[in-house]
C-alpha cells in the first residue's frame, strides 16, 4: 500500500514538472502533456469523444511537426485532431493499431496507445533505447529517442 501511494504521489508531483531536471522534459511535461491553456481547436476537440487524449495528440503533433508523416491506424477522432494540428501532415495507414509513429526531422517519436495491453512491447522499446526519454501515465506511452537527451523514464499524470 505504501509503495503504491508513493508512486502516485511521485507521479502527481512529477506531472507538475517538480523534480524534473532536464529542460526538455520539464517543458514537454508542462507545455505539451499537461497544458491547460486553450488552443484554436480546443473547443472543437472538447466536443469529441475521448477529448483529453485527442488534446494530447493534437499538442504532440504541434510540438513535433511531423514532416515525413504519421504511420498508424488512426481512429476518426485521432485523424481529425491530427488534421486540425497540421493539415499538411501526411497520414500513412499501417497494420499497427496499438501505436502511432510520427516521423520528423530524422526522428521517430512513437506513441503507444495502450501500455497495459502492450506491456511487453513497451518494456522492449524502453530497454532497447540508449538515449532519449519515455513518458507514460500508465495507459499511454510516448518515446522520444533524441540522441542529445539522456536516457530517462518518466511516470506522470497527463
Amino acid at each position: 500500500m505504501t509503495i503504491l501511494l508513493g508512486r502516485r504521489v511521485r507521479r502527481w508531483w512529477r506531472g507538475k514538472g517538480h523534480g524534473v531536471h532536464s529542460p526538455f522534459a520539464f517543458r514537454f511535461i508542462r507545455c505539451v502533456l499537461r497544458e491547460n491553456g486553450a488552443y484554436y481547436a480546443s473547443s472543437e476537440l472538447a466536443r469529441m469523444d475521448n477529448s483529453e487524449w485527442l488534446g494530447v495528440l493534437f499538442r504532440l503533433v504541434c510540438e513535433f511537426e511531423p514532416d515525413e508523416g504519421i504511420s498508424t491506424g488512426l481512429t476518426a477522432g485521432e485523424r481529425c485532431a491530427v488534421e486540425m494540428a497540421d493539415s499538411r501532415t501526411v497520414i500513412v495507414s499501417s497494420g499497427e493499431r496499438d501505436r502511432i509513429v510520427m516521423k520528423c526531422r530524422g526522428l521517430s517519436v512513437t506513441v503507444v496507445r495502450d501500455v497495459l495491453s502492450s506491456r511487453a512491447h513497451w518494456e522492449d522499446m524502453k530497454s532497447g533505447m540508449r538515449c532519449g526519454m519515455t513518458f507514460t501515465n500508465g495507459r499511454v506511452g510516448i518515446v522520444v529517442p533524441r540522441a542529445d537527451l539522456p536516457r530517462q523514464d518518466f511516470e506522470i499524470n497527463f
